[in-house]
């Protein structure tokens, strides 16, 4: 084992080596284990084998105790908020445990839940589940109300929402004896919300606070406790990122555990003793990712999804890439003892079979294997080719027959390819469009060994000119895997047999564009390699001030402040039309009736932090103290700030920007124009006309250039 790479204390329970990996990381996806988690089920939704820790972990553990220990002030009524694969269960579970150490009952909580939750007759599982403790020997009178799913109703006939504001309404007015906690999601409360409304139920009060504190907004309360109803606490799981720190204990991030956990060495073959030997792909990836920098940079590299998308990675999520990513999806037909390691294998061997299906494995075999490895795995999107009107165009330049020409066809025709789950598809295309390493900036740095540091330039110039002169200056740095350096060496070969002087002589556009297909898709794959290895990305720049930004990085905050200031006023004025409404288009300039007042300043405002989770999400304040707005500073409107600066023109913004600073008009008009003191020293100019009317101390006073 190298010397960066980790091992995970007590993983396996020893530290003898017991290689089930990669085939057990199959276990590890969505649709298989890794999928819906039964509550006190030992086996089922835990493929890890080990408890991941998180900061909520940390929190329901002290509120744990403190509710053993009685102490006033502990909340009774506890919501976990957010959707399926976010760790709900997992974090119930945990509570309960620590519930039962503290209050030295070890066991016996769970022992009474567990037959419940996982009934052996298929009986259906009840909604909610009350235990009472006293009779477990605990000193106090003390009962336990446990909802797994708060998204079910009951089996006579009530709804999720209407179960839901029963269960708060009788939670809030029990006695202190009284423990309450839920699993729900937010659609929920908000069916809940408007039942509670609807209904006259005193729990609307309480439930507009919750669904009040778990918006994203400036000034958004505490909700733990929530603020007014000091015995309730909720948490969105669905905001904390898992690539953030515990910043109390300064523990691995929840991401950071997963990936250590799917690289332990101990769980793995050394690499090259598996069955594909060092060609294998899965074992290779292990090895790259169980390195520190690696495994820091491709973090970074997930980090940066969720920072440039707004979207997160769920625990279901990050334990089905990981599973895809180190074992790959067993392809159709595949026998389930065959382990990803013999597929591998088979493909570097060439045993494919015999046929024509056999011969097209073996065509697209070195494709395969590269595509298998993490890098190429993640960012999996190539250009979408027709085989058969590649196949034509070999024919029409006389290489219908060069093997390496006819495996790229079929590969990029995607009829042999690495298949994708299904679950993972849609995050993998969009993780594509948003980082892809192929399209990030050319001067951006990329280390290729220990001491050199190469500009994506000087790899893109290398391959326009060739791929066999791109291939010498990667061979000579060691950079690129076996299975990378085998494949480039075919395509270097086939990229000089279409510059041929025959082949050149027979259809000279045709074998023209053959090259520079071939060139560019040897350049992403060198690319791709070594930008996520480095943490190198599209957008790079932009994600790294994002990530920044987001840390509470103050200069850059002030600095998209002062950017939107600028977007959102005309030079030293605030100006905006008054004879049209938002979303219509302006009248035409003679007929046009604009509202002229001072510059409306722009601040970022201060995060909101005690009793909420970290968000990704900061705020501007826009307007004076008389007529102020917030707006959501985000990644696209803080990148268009950058680009606006770097000499980008206003009429290049993104839609979604450019709807958004004009809500920001449109709203901030509205509060000025309500508001006699904002309008002071306001001008109103009327068309093309000269005149201006000045507004000063309620007086509207006509004023010509003349007059200047």
């Amino acid at each position: 084992m190298a010397d960066d790479e980790q091992e995970v204390p007590d993983a396996l329970g020893s530290g003898e080596k017991n290689p089930d990996f990669p085939l057990g990381l199959l276990d590890w996806a969505g649709h298989r284990k890794g999928g819906v988690r039964r509550m006190f089920a030992s086996v089922d939704g835990r493929p890890s084998g080990r408890l991941i820790r998180t900061p909520l972990l940390a929190r329901l553990g002290d509120w744990a105790r403190h509710i053993a220990a009685g102490r006033p002030g502990t909340p009774r009524v506890v919501l976990l908020v957010g959707g399926p694969g976010n760790g709900k269960t997992e974090a119930v579970e945990e509570a309960i445990r620590e519930l039962e150490d503290s209050l030295a009952i070890d066991g016996q909580i769970s022992g009474l839940l567990a037959p419940v939750f996982n009934p052996v007759d298929g009986s259906t599982v009840p909604r909610s589940v009350s235990v009472d403790l006293t009779k477990l020997g605990v000193a106090r009178e003390l009962e336990l109300t446990l909802v797994q799913d708060a998204s079910v109703g009951e089996a006579t006939g009530e709804t999720a929402a209407q179960c839901l504001v029963a269960d708060l309404v009788h939670a809030n007015s029990a006695g202190s004896g009284s423990i309450y906690l839920a699993c729900v999601n937010r659609g929920i409360l908000d069916d809940a919300l408007i039942w509670a409304q609807t209904s006259g139920s005193p729990a609307m009060k309480l439930i507009s606070a919750i669904v009040g504190a778990l918006a994203s907004r400036v000034g958004a309360p505490s909700c733990w406790p929530l603020i007014g109803f000091s015995e309730v606490a909720i948490w969105p799981m669905d905001v904390e990122s898992l690539f953030l720190t515990d910043v109390d204990s300064g523990s691995e991030s929840p991401a950071q555990q997963a990936v250590t956990l799917a690289t332990d060495a101990r769980r793995w073959p050394d690499y090259g003793s598996c069955p594909a030997g060092d060609r294998c792909p899965f074992c290779l990836s292990r090895h790259l990712l169980g390195r520190d920098a690696n495994r820091a940079a491709f973090l970074w590299v997930l980090r940066g999804y969720e920072l440039a998308t707004g979207k997160r990675w769920s625990f279901r999520d990050l334990l089905s890439l990981l599973s895809y990513l180190l074992a790959g999806s067993p392809p159709e037909g595949m026998s389930k003892s065959t382990g990803p390691c013999d597929w591998a294998a088979s493909l570097a061997s060439g045993e494919l079979g015999t046929g024509v299906k056999g011969e097209s494995r073996r065509l697209v075999a070195p494709f395969l294997l590269v595509a298998s490895q993490y890098q190429h795995a993640l960012f999996g999107a190539w250009p979408s080719l027709g085989r058969h009107a590649l196949r034509r165009e070999l024919r029409e330049v006389g290489l219908e027959h060069e093997p390496t020409l006819r495996g790229l066809g079929i590969f990029l025709s995607g009829a042999q390819s690495v298949s994708v789950p299904r679950t993972l598809r849609t995050e993998l295309a969009a993780l594509s469009l948003a980082l892809d390493p192929s399209s990030a900036g050319s001067d951006l740095d990329i280390d290729v060994s220990g001491k050199t540091t190469l500009k994506f330039r000087e790899i893109d110039a290398r391959f326009s000119h060739s791929v066999r002169d791109g291939l010498d200056m990667m061979r000579r740095y060691q950079s690129l895997s076996v299975n990378e350096i085998a494949l480039l060496k075919k395509l270097a070969d086939a990229d000089e047999q279409l510059g041929a002087p025959e082949v050149r002589n027979r259809k000279p556009t045709t074998a023209a564009a053959l090259q520079v297909l071939v060139r560019d898709f040897s350049c992403r794959l060198v690319r791709r390699s070594l930008g996520v290895r480095n943490g190198v990305v599209k957008d790079h720049n932009y994600i790294e001030g994002f990530t920044r930004l987001v840390g509470n990085d103050e200069k850059l905050a002030y600095g998209a402040a002062k950017g939107v200031e600028e977007m959102l006023n005309n030079r030293d004025r605030f100006t905006v039309t008054l004879n049209n409404t938002f979303g219509e288009p302006s009248p035409p300039a003679n007929k046009r009736v604009v509202l002229e007042t001072s510059k409306q300043k722009v601040r970022p405002a201060k995060p909101d932090t005690h009793g909420r989770p970290r968000s990704d999400l900061r705020f501007l304040t826009v307007g004076s103290h008389t007529s102020t707005q917030h707006v959501a500073l985000t990644y696209e409107l803080f990148r268009s700030v950058q680009e606006m600066q770097a000499g980008m023109l206003s009429a290049s913004l993104p839609r979604p920007v450019v709807a958004a600073l004009d809500a920001a008009r449109a709203r901030l008009a509205g509060r000025i124009v309500r508001n006699r003191d904002a309008l002071d020293g306001a001008e109103i100019v009327i068309g093309s006309r000269s005149e201006r009317i000045v507004i000063d101390d309620n007086l509207f006073i006509v004023r010509s250039e003349h007059d200047e």
